[in-house]
């Protein structure tokens, strides 16, 4: 048998192999099917430690039309709220949750959105929380527009996991691909109104430290990840 003959078995063998696995990688079912239903209002209580909802106050910066319908396609939940503690600072807070993150419908980046709004984003950093026991990587970065400066802290979760770049979010797939599920997934942003960002940053880590010593065992995993080890990659 020739070599042009051997060669081209080989290649005809491996796209074969190649499209079995990319069929049999497809996973179906989605893990938000066999865990209970989420409800990110009845999960994010209205008020603890010093925090209590402001019903009144607009909750975020509202998006574009182009951003929302990237948005709607993307979750299947929105949670917008305002707090207030005792002495009348705000924290912006924002959940969104989408049953089935996928490469083509993947949460987007918290900085292109602002960026898209006319915010100047400042600052823009990779960094790591402690909530609860928990080393939560994060992004943050100083929204600037006009007279508003919003110091913003945000992060993803895919499945069980915080992830952070585009990598890592293909890995984390994969790996749910191999177990034949897809993964759900959550953003979480906080954010506040003030000049000074790192004092605007440790207030929302306090803030958030608050909030997920209020929350149930099964939602601090949801919205922190399942190891409490987590580290930045």
């Amino acid at each position: 048998m020739s070599k042009t003959v051997v060669t081209s078995a080989v290649l005809a063998l491996c796209m074969v192999t190649g499209a079995g696995a990319a069929r049999w990688l497809t996973p179906t079912m989605k893990i938000a099917d066999t865990r209970a239903k989420v409800d990110l209002e009845a999960m994010i209580p209205a008020a603890f430690g010093d925090w209590t909802l402001d019903r009144e106050a607009a909750a975020s910066v509202a998006p574009n039309a182009g951003a929302q319908a990237i948005s709607d396609k993307i979750y299947d939940q929105v949670l917008s709220r305002t707090y207030r503690n005792g002495d009348g600072q705000a924290i912006m807070l924002t959940i969104t949750y989408g049953s089935a993150q996928t490469q083509d419908l993947k949460a987007h980046r918290q900085e292109v959105c602002y960026g898209a709004q006319g915010f100047e984003i400042r600052g823009l950093r990779s960094d790591v929380i402690s909530v609860q026991h928990h080393q939560v990587p994060v992004t943050r970065m100083f929204a600037v527009a006009g007279q508003r400066t919003e110091p913003v802290t945000y992060w993803f979760t895919m499945g069980d996991e915080v992830v952070m770049g585009r990598i890592e979010r293909l890995m984390v797939q994969i790996k749910y691909s191999f177990a034949g599920v897809i993964p759900d997934g959550m953003l979480v942003r906080v954010s506040n109104i003030t000049p000074d960002a790192e004092q605007g940053y440790a207030q929302q880590t306090a803030f958030l430290n608050d909030l997920m010593a209020r929350v149930d065992r099964r939602a601090v995993t949801q919205l922190l990840g399942a190891s409490p080890q987590a580290v930045l990659r």
